[in-house]
């Protein structure tokens, strides 16, 4: 495993544990921090302290700059807001020969459908990337318990304060309860159910402490779209899925006020002889809130004074089916480490972003030696990659997986 690797966006509240993991496990010959955002870059370079780390300044903005950073790299992760995808993609391309992993996990259809444009161009990339890949392996595990399932339910457990936040957190959160969006969905008989309203599909799951037992509600993820296509599922004929999620309740109020408030089809507002969209007013304070939190780098135990918990996101798994004639249910639950990043002074949200960021370096480098081998542009359901090996590498890590089976698993190896 050598080459030079560039980490696009590589000082983010998700990418900066990826590019720790990379410092700390891989060998690949140059890692670069490609940010424009050079002081947090840079204080991440320090951090570090390994001559392979580097900054460069990149513009998003020009998928010009971004091939002039990516030029002799042999490795790419993008963890770019997803405004810049279509940059990304073309600089990647432009340059050539380069594998990736793209944290993006919007506009499905316009990505994979320059798969064969990649291919050609020599290149792979690992499409929906980050915790995404952990939600699907943890279906994996839990369908491979079955000959035949019935229901594969995704949970986030994504606990922390209204202002322990990013501004891409925040428009992600508030999207995913936006009532004119479509894309809550769940699979049932070979069949796609969207347009879902927010709040809806409501289900009491117990999540690990300290989120606990919960109303969960369906949200806007992939994975009801995307699981049908893992092996797994088609050989245990899968009858439905679906993810849910919650959050802390400041969060659940936050969102539930916009909707009472109607701020997502208000028209704009006249103030002081200027008009403002309301919606973006309370979208604004609240990143304006993350962003005077987070600014301050500290040590771990100074990072959320406040709270008797640690800010965690909790990935869980359900799934109910039979095995050897026997009905049972099997639920997986991820839980992230906490410090990552050995007791270094760092900030919040980036602690709280290696749940992203540490899948991003440990499916790179399953590509970068050969475990994961695909040309053009494919999800992790299609990737080949073997989840028990995924989990291997995440624990080694400091990830703890947990499992609840009811009955045992293949019904005692069919007994």
């Amino acid at each position: 495993m050598s080459g030079k690797t560039v980490v696009l966006g590589g000082s983010g509240a998700m990418t900066s544990a990826c590019v720790y993991d990379l410092y700390r496990t891989s060998d690949f010959d140059e890692i670069v921090v490609a940010d424009a955002d050079e002081k947090n870059a840079r204080r991440l370079v320090e951090l570090i302290d390994d001559d392979r780390v580097t900054f460069e300044s990149v513009d998003a903005t020009s998928a010009d700059d971004i091939a002039r950073v990516l030029d002799d790299a042999a490795y790419v992760v993008n963890g770019l807001p997803y405004q810049f995808e279509e940059n990304v993609l073309d600089a990647i391309v432009e340059v050539g020969d380069l594998t990736g992993v793209d944290l993006n996990a919007f506009d499905f259809d316009a990505v994979l459908s320059r798969s064969d444009e990649f291919a050609e161009a020599g290149c792979s990339l690992w499409f929906a990337n980050g915790g995404l890949v952990s939600t699907i392996a943890l279906g994996m595990v839990g369908c491979d318990e079955f000959d035949d399932v019935e229901d594969v339910n995704f949970y986030w457990g994504m606990w922390r304060l209204l202002s322990q936040t990013t501004a891409g957190l925040t428009d992600t959160v508030t999207y995913e309860h936006d009532p004119n969006v479509d894309e809550r969905a769940r699979w049932e008989d070979g069949a796609v159910i969207n347009d879902l309203p927010p709040f809806s599909q409501e289900r009491t799951f117990e999540f690990p402490d300290p989120i606990g037992e919960q109303e969960t509600y369906v949200i806007s993820h992939p994975e009801p779209i995307t699981f049908p296509k893992a092996p797994i599922a088609q050989e245990t004929n899968v009858d439905r899925i679906i993810t849910r999620g919650v959050w802390h309740d400041e969060w659940t109020e936050y969102e539930r006020t916009l909707h009472a408030m109607d701020a997502f089809d208000a028209d704009p507002i006249e103030v002081e002889g200027g008009t403002v969209d309301p919606l973006e007013v309370a979208q604004s304070q609240v990143k304006r809130a993350g962003r005077q939190r987070d600014a301050e780098w500290r040590a771990p135990e100074e990072l959320s004074s406040e709270t008797e918990w640690t800010p965690q996101t909790i990935l869980s798994s359900e799934v109910t089916g039979t095995a050897g004639g026997e009905a049972g249910t099997a639920v997986y639950h991820f839980e992230q480490p906490f410090p990552f990043f050995d007791g270094n002074e760092i900030s919040m949200m980036r602690e709280y972003g290696c749940y992203v960021g540490v899948p991003l370096s440990v499916t790179l480098q399953l590509m970068a030696e050969g475990a994961v081998n695909k040309d053009g542009i494919f999800v992790t359901e299609t990737s080949g990659m073997d989840a028990d090996r995924y989990f291997e590498m995440m624990e080694a890590r400091g990830f703890e997986l947990t499992e609840e089976q009811t009955p045992p698993k293949q019904a005692a190896t069919s007994a």
